[in-house]
């Protein structure tokens, strides 16, 4: 006879698969859930604009995209940018030029309209320095780029920005509180001017140093690009303790960085972290046509400095349930604990949950068996 109560996840294993089942349910119910706060833009539209060249080299489709001038010292450099209002109602545009730099993380980036110009964005004059739009609504604006007579050779970079003079407000709720937020929108498009000249590829490092904050190590390189030519560097750091053993090796790949520009490149510690002590850091980066940058330094991690990054304990913080590593414990110990706590989640699960409602099945199963037995004995006159 079959058993009424058999179950087919009374195993450790199935245990497992409902803890890991149970689990999932609520950490997606917690992360779906716009629990921290909620947006609500202002109602009535609002004008965005957007730019691009009106002449361009069809053997260089990237300057459908920005504008690149291959002219000379002493050279004015003409063309023309196209404005477009892109939103749903009318708006202005504040329009004026601006010098770029490298990111601390790498990556071209552009100057603010009040910060000095030295560069490109010295050299560009705009026909006008204000434009307003209807919605769909695009003007032709002429500009010029006068090339210093004296000027190194090489790669030089800025951009024209398109600012919407009319701020965007942005209303939150969080917590039960309201706040407002005014934002600027820019728009910005790359001139890129090209000097002759000998091309000098030039990558140099000056330190490495321990840093980061909020539970996250980083270690922060310092790099400077002293050549004529943009680069994209790729490499890799190796760090090794007092003993000489390899404790990270971490690969790197670094963004467009300007020449003539320095910066102190952030490197994230993940997994466990760097402890206190002494350490020895090999930095080899790829850079331009084939060359090499070969760096070695020390560095030390003083315990202040842990404190400093993770307040009360030394923990590596990784972004994610169950992916952080804690100094001192090893990977074999850390997933036997998540097994061991899968296993009490889907335990509790079974015994709490599913048991009972099996229980109350089986009682209603014996009760329509019983039932159906007597129906079957009737006999003549029973109703």
């Amino acid at each position: 006879m079959k058993n009424l109560f058999s179950f087919p996840f009374s195993g450790i294993s199935s245990r497992l698969v409902l803890g890991t089942f149970l689990l999932a349910i609520l950490i997606f119910g917690v992360l779906g859930t716009p629990f921290d706060y909620t947006d609500a833009h202002a109602a009535g539209g609002q004008a965005s604009f957007s730019m691009q060249p009106v002449v361009y080299d069809p053997s260089n489709l990237l300057t459908k995209s920005y504008f690149i001038f291959g002219g000379k010292p002493g050279v004015v450099e003409k063309n023309s940018i196209r404005v477009t209002n892109t939103g749903n109602i009318a708006g202005t545009a504040n329009l004026y030029p601006v010098d770029a730099t490298t990111a601390q993380t790498s990556g071209a980036v552009y100057l603010g309209k009040n910060d000095p110009r030295k560069d490109v964005g010295a050299w560009v004059t705009l026909g006008v320095q204000q434009v307003t739009l209807n919605p769909g609504q695009s003007q032709v604006i002429p500009f010029q780029v006068a090339i210093p007579a004296n000027v190194r050779s090489g790669q030089h970079l800025g951009g024209i920005v398109a600012e919407n003079a009319a701020q965007q407000t942005s209303t939150s709720t969080k917590n039960n509180s309201t706040f407002q937020v005014k934002v600027k929108t820019l728009t910005i498009v790359a001139i890129q001017v090209n000097l002759p000249g000998a091309p000098v590829e030039q990558l140099s490092a000056s330190s490495i140093q321990a840093g980061g904050d909020n539970g996250y190590q980083r270690l922060l390189v310092g790099l400077s690009n002293s050549g004529n030519m943009m680069l994209k560097p790729y490499g890799s750091l190796q760090v090794s303790n007092a003993q000489g053993a390899v404790v990270k090796n971490i690969s790197l790949k670094l963004d467009t960085f300007l020449p003539q520009t320095s910066i102190t490149y952030p490197v994230n510690i993940t997994g466990q972290a760097l402890g206190a002590g002494d350490y020895q850091a090999a930095l080899t980066l790829t850079y331009g046509d084939g060359k090499v940058l070969h760096y070695n330094t020390s560095f030390t991690i003083t315990q202040q400095q842990l404190s400093q990054v993770f307040t009360s304990s030394k923990t590596q913080i990784s972004p994610g349930l169950f992916n952080g590593s804690f100094s001192g414990l090893s990977p074999l110990l850390l997933a036997g604990g998540r097994l061991v706590l899968l296993l009490i989640v889907g335990s509790l699960l079974y015994w709490f949950i599913l048991v009972p409602r099996a229980k109350a099945k089986a009682k209603q199963a014996v009760a329509s068996s019983q039932f159906t037995r007597l129906s079957q004995f009737k006999g003549p006159g029973m109703r």
